[in-house]
């Protein structure tokens, strides 16, 4: 296997998404965030409620979005402006949205998740879109090795799905009001979408404010998403994780894979948890 002096294979990282996703020269990220800084303060709960949600699947978006429900007696799914995890930052400003509320999560805690995630849900999903399982990937391991090995079972398929999924979300139809059209190709996975895909806008006159909950710092994001609205409430962090049954056992941390998915699949978005909480 031959790779690059960082220690990535060859087309990688995607050399399309690291153009587009360059924390440091893109035109179309939003450059209020290039540099960590504290979102504005918005008074009231009724100011939250008119925040619109991005929500990176496997980054704790049913966690967020129950607690949000738990804090306003309304449902989970009336936090959505649209199809849970395909509304973007151009979406809320468009609908003229005083701010938005994104989940954020390490890349490759999250890629774990979704791992986990399809392996309890394989007969539930389609399963060309598996990012588990698919050709009888049984470990976490196998799966990256597929992208780092052009001699591993389903290298190709592997590159193929990361290529068609990376760039994601996307518009599906011509009447929907996102930043790129491109029809969805299989396979694809929605837990190797980036996280950055969330944040892409074009220059407006108008630009809501951005609040980050951090995952892997939830509790304390919980309440310092409340704090930013000056909402003072007793409902806790919503940890649990409706709708999905628990696996056998925790997939285990490897160091060697944590850098591998960071710096080679997904160096925009390990530069976004970065930014937006310091991880």
């Amino acid at each position: 296997m031959r790779a690059t002096a960082t220690g990535c294979p060859p087309g990688l990282p995607s050399p399309e998404a690291k153009a587009l996703f360059d924390w440091h020269a893109s035109t179309q990220l939003l450059p209020q965030l290039r540099a960590k800084g504290n979102p504005p303060r918005i008074p009231g709960l009724d100011d939250l409620q008119a925040c619109g949600l991005l929500l990176p699947p496997g980054t704790g978006t049913t966690s967020l979005a129950t607690g949000l429900g738990n804090l306003t007696n309304r449902s989970e799914a009336s936090w959505y402006l649209g199809q849970k995890h395909t509304v973007t930052f151009r979406h809320v400003r468009l609908t003229e949205r005083p701010c938005a509320v994104m989940t954020v999560r390490d890349p490759y805690e999250r890629l774990r998740s979704g791992f986990r995630y399809d392996t309890a849900h394989m007969h539930q999903v389609d399963y060309a879109t598996l990012v588990s399982n698919y050709q009888k990937r049984r470990t976490l391991r196998e799966l990256l090795d597929a992208f780092r090995d052009p001699s591993a079972p389903g290298h190709d398929t592997a590159r193929s799905m990361y290529n068609h999924s990376v760039l994601h979300p996307m518009c599906n139809a011509d009447g929907d009001r996102c930043v790129r059209k491109r029809l969805p190709e299989k396979p694809m996975n929605v837990f190797m979408w980036s996280q950055s895909a969330y944040l892409l806008d074009d220059a407006g006159p108008f630009a809501p404010s951005v609040h980050f909950v951090c995952t892997n710092a939830y509790a304390a994001s919980w309440r310092g998403l409340l704090a930013d609205f000056g909402v003072e409430s007793s409902v806790p962090a919503a940890h649990a994780l409706s709708g999905r049954r628990p696996t056998a056992s925790a997939l285990p941390h490897d160091d060697a894979d944590a850098r591998f998915v960071r710096n080679c699949l997904y160096p925009w978005d390990a530069h976004l948890n970065q930014l937006a909480c310091g991880t």
